[in-house]
């Protein structure tokens, strides 16, 4: 992605710009300098989240952003804190540094409500009395599990909130409860899928541009914008270019029915670069129980983390059912409790943190296939070609994207086929495989430029790390 922002922007304090350009400029050097100011997790100024390149950045260097959606959260903080707390320490110890939440919703029988508003069933909902109080006491539960939470401000606003002078009240309430605690958000997100949660149109585009901008003048936290309707590059663009918005919420595709199946959602968050766009976020992607199309195979989740990681996002979302209604009683039908534990693919990001350099967002990406890249992937005996691409292959893989900085690569082989995959070392090289469910090392290997060398299919993806020689 287009980098829109090497330097800080002018309403961010100077601690901040500080630590943004330290950062830039060499991620070691920001964390020995800065380490000690203020950990991960800390309500200060310096903690707080901003961009460096296209990496996250707080008072303890780069890190890669690793949320769940758990968009009642705001809800358990009034009706039981006990499950706020074991569900947010069971997300710290799986390695999620983030959850993204609503501060509204209208759902029957689930309604969040900062006013009084009627939901779609036709009853009145009366306003939380003590509703800012439990919004601060849920970062305050956040920042005891050194997490942070993406917080989307807008969800069904055409029943909560319709008029405009509303929703900017609500903004400015907003803004005066994270006073203090701003270090325990990563972004502020202005709605969720905003064309059908009180934002059609143009005005509505309109509109989000013009409360993405009052944001963005009155705070130094990350703003952005919604995930657009039309979700392609331009569709993307066209939304956010020229806008105030420092990163891109997108909810890329769920579509398992192109040639390489569950594999397409993986890779999707692969684009063009895209001028004038910050960086985007996989903020809400294909998960367990999640609609129009679902995923629950742990390989497949935990490689479209790395992907994004490796496309230069600095973010994604592990979206899940779970995430969706929580623990609650009236879904899915049956009484039945949803919980974190039990979903699907919960453990599958837990090394990631372990495996992937914490600036990898920000090192040059390849496809896997141009010169860049540290390896030759093999179709069927064929260089530089995916399966996908070739009717009736027997090997190879979907992709291998990677990434590199200076002598140092990442690459992600992954959709191997059933008789394995060959690479072969476009120079000379040494490097790990890693298995990136357990961060168990698969090989360590030495290799000579043109030198082969055959992965089985074993999970179905892997994560090598090594370097030039």
């Amino acid at each position: 992605m287009t980098n829109r922002y090497p330097t800080c922007r002018a309403r961010r304090a100077p601690l901040a710009c500080l630590i943004t350009l330290l950062c830039w400029s060499g991620a070691e050097h920001a964390r020995a300098v800065e380490a000690d100011t203020a950990p991960h997790g800390s309500p200060t100024a310096a903690a707080i989240v901003h961009l460096a390149g296209n990496s996250f950045c707080d008072a303890g260097g780069p890190f890669l952003g690793l949320g769940a959606s758990y968009f009642l959260a705001l809800r358990d903080a009034k009706d039981d804190p006990q499950q706020l707390d074991e569900n947010l320490g069971l997300l710290a110890s799986r390695g999620f540094n983030f959850v993204r939440i609503f501060t509204m919703v209208s759902w029957d029988g689930l309604e969040i409500a900062p006013v009084s508003f009627t939901n779609r069933s036709g009853r009145v909902v009366p306003p939380w009395s003590d509703y800012w109080t439990h919004f601060r006491d849920l970062l305050q539960a956040l920042g005891k599990h050194g997490m942070r939470a993406a917080i989307t401000i807008f969800a069904d606003a055409q029943l909560i909130m319709p008029a405009e002078a509303s929703r900017r009240g609500h903004l400015d309430l907003l803004l005066d409860a994270l006073a203090g605690l701003e270090g325990q958000v990563i972004y502020l997100e202005v709605a969720n899928e905003a064309w059908q949660n009180g934002f059609p149109g143009t005005q509505g585009v309109s509109e989000l541009r013009s409360l993405a901008d009052y944001l963005a003048g009155r705070t130094a936290l990350l703003v952005a914008i919604t995930s657009n309707d039309d979700t392609s590059d331009e569709g993307i663009a066209s939304l956010y270019r020229g806008s105030a918005a420092d990163v891109a919420t997108v909810h890329f595709s769920r579509d398992t029915r192109k040639p390489e199946g569950g594999w397409f959602p993986v890779r999707d968050a692969y684009r063009m670069d895209l001028p004038d766009v910050p960086p985007l976020i996989s903020n809400e992607p294909i998960g367990p129980g999640s609609s129009v199309g679902s995923e629950t195979d742990p390989i497949k989740l935990c490689s479209a983390a790395a992907f994004a990681y490796l496309a230069n996002l600095p973010g994604y979302v592990f979206h899940s059912r779970a995430g969706i209604y929580g623990y609650q009683k009236c879904c899915p039908p049956g009484g039945d409790r949803l919980l974190f534990e039990h979903t699907p693919g919960i453990e599958a990001f837990r090394h990631l943190q372990k495996l992937l350099p914490p600036d990898v967002a920000n090192w040059v990406r390849n496809d896997g296939i141009r010169a860049g890249a540290p390896f030759k992937v093999f179709c069927n005996g064929r260089p530089n070609l995916y399966w996908p691409d070739f009717p009736g292959a027997t090997n190879g893989c979907v992709r291998n994207i990677g990434s590199t900085r200076s002598e140092r690569f990442v690459c992600l082989p992954m959709g191997i086929h059933v008789n394995g995959l060959t690479l072969a070392a476009r120079r000379a090289i040494q490097c790990e495989v890693f298995n990136p469910l357990t961060g168990e090392v698969v090989l360590s290997l030495r290799l000579k430029a043109e030198e082969r060398f055959t992965l089985k299919r074993g999970p179905g993806a892997y994560l090598i790390a090594g370097k030039a020689l």
